[in-house]
């Protein structure tokens, strides 16, 4: 009786988690000090489950130490490659597209170079950009508050952008990828001679 009702609380929490939505924050910042990419999957903004921040971190988590394997068994450029072709591929931005919800976008801070038409072309471009962006993101889900300084020679710029997604969602993104991997490894190692 206790292992079945464990069993009923383990499946009720299971349905509830699959139904919670997870948030992708991404935080570009360019100030005095350089640039720097901070990025954060959370539930909602109460629990941190990952940060890599671009100054602490770097780019060490591509740096993976492979084994040697001969040139005609390799089938991709390691992970930086297998990652962008996962993230990139026509089949995750139709499930993006439909699944993923904008949060909050919000554009704030000095933009600021050593030269004044530098810091013009870069506040047009920037606005150019968000312009192209506009349409798909919720009016009331924008925040801009930048503008240009051309007396001071450093920026204080900030873009921060937070979207969620269901967890059942990307379930089925990972389990569509691995099924379509899986399926594309049986048909050009056990097929038929018909091209």
């Amino acid at each position: 009786m206790i292992i079945l009702a464990f069993f009923i609380l383990l499946l009720i929490l299971l349905v509830i988690l699959l139904f919670l939505k997870i948030s992708f924050m991404l935080k570009l910042t360019f100030d005095e000090c350089g640039f720097n990419m901070e990025v954060k999957v959370m539930f909602y903004r109460l629990l941190t489950l990952y940060k890599w921040s671009l100054k602490e971190d770097g780019f060490s988590f591509l740096a993976k130490k492979k084994k040697q394997v001969p040139e005609k068994l390799k089938k991709e450029k390691g992970r930086l490659s297998g990652t962008l072709k996962i993230l990139f591929s026509e089949d995750t931005f139709r499930h993006v597209k439909n699944d993923l919800e904008v949060f909050d976008i919000a554009v704030k801070g000095r933009i600021a170079s050593k030269d004044a038409a530098n810091t013009a072309l870069i506040f047009g471009s920037i606005w150019s950009l968000l312009g192209i962006l506009m349409p798909y993101i919720p009016q009331k889900k924008l925040f801009l508050d930048f503008y240009p300084d051309f007396q001071k020679d450093t920026p204080d710029f900030q873009v921060i952008c937070i979207l969620r997604a269901k967890i059942s969602h990307i379930i089925v993104l990972i389990v569509n990828h691995k099924r379509k991997k899986s399926r594309k490894g049986r048909s050009e190692n056990y097929g038929t001679a018909s091209y």
